[in-house]
């Protein structure tokens, strides 16, 4: 069985790729310090591990204390552009929502499946299209050297996690509140009801057969601060 981030991050891409890639676990440690633009780490257990940002010069007190690439360089400035991700549901093919008593419902029978609730705007940040030729042109450049620092740093400080790929985050998003959710048995059809609750917050519970379900796994919603939820990069480089 895969984990919770794994389905999470698979169903919500099949469905939402041009929103980027979906965070399990969004910033936990410090959510004031979230994700940026520019910034080159990996996926652990679904949360983002950030290494370095190419936008700071190697010196720059802003950097994240893991030190960079030998012969790094940061990219030459490029513009971003601000928006707003509209509040609403986010679920995989396979989830189907309907209306219950005033709460929200939502099902999956026979295939795992993904939810993300937003009772707010999301606010992201992106790098504009005309930076996509620099961006592409700087990762040739220094994919391979970027890919091995972020190999040697998980080795000894990540050592269960197996490095593939690594992330340039091209843009992000980030809110207040939210509610996400995976169903992980295959097997089982299960409920999710959910209850917008004062400030923004949300209340969910998970029913199976009337008892509560122990083959989902969520994360309740929280008001302030800012946590970022999906991470943007390159399709290619």
């Amino acid at each position: 069985m895969h984990s919770p981030h794994e389905v999470y991050q698979k169903e919500l891409k099949a469905k939402y790729k041009p929103y980027g890639w979906a965070l399990w676990e969004p910033d936990r440690e410090n959510p004031n310090n979230h994700v940026s633009v520019g910034d080159i780490g990996f996926i652990s257990d679904g949360r983002f591990v950030r290494l370095f940002n190419i936008r700071l010069k190697r010196d720059d007190p802003k950097q994240y204390g893991h030190g960079v690439p030998e012969d790094y360089y940061p990219i030459e400035p490029a513009l971003f552009i601000k928006r707003w991700l509209q509040s609403g549901d986010y679920h995989s093919k396979s989830v189907r929502m309907t209306q219950e008593d005033g709460m929200r419902v939502y099902e999956s029978k026979g295939k795992p499946g993904a939810i993300l609730h937003l009772p707010n705007e999301a606010y992201f940040e992106d790098f504009i299209g005309s930076a996509s030729s620099r961006i592409q042109g700087y990762l040739g450049q220094n994919a391979k050297k970027f890919f091995d620092f972020a190999k040697n740093f998980a080795k000894n400080h990540f050592p269960d996690t197996d490095i593939k790929d690594i992330i340039l985050v091209t843009g992000y998003s980030v809110v207040t509140s939210w509610a996400a959710a995976v169903f992980l048995d295959k097997n089982v059809g299960a409920k999710l009801a959910s209850q917008e609750l004062p400030k923004g917050q949300v209340d969910l519970k998970w029913r199976v057969e009337d008892k509560i379900c122990k083959h989902v796994k969520h994360h309740t919603s929280i008001p302030n601060p800012v946590r970022c939820l999906v991470a943007r990069k390159p399709d290619k480089y």
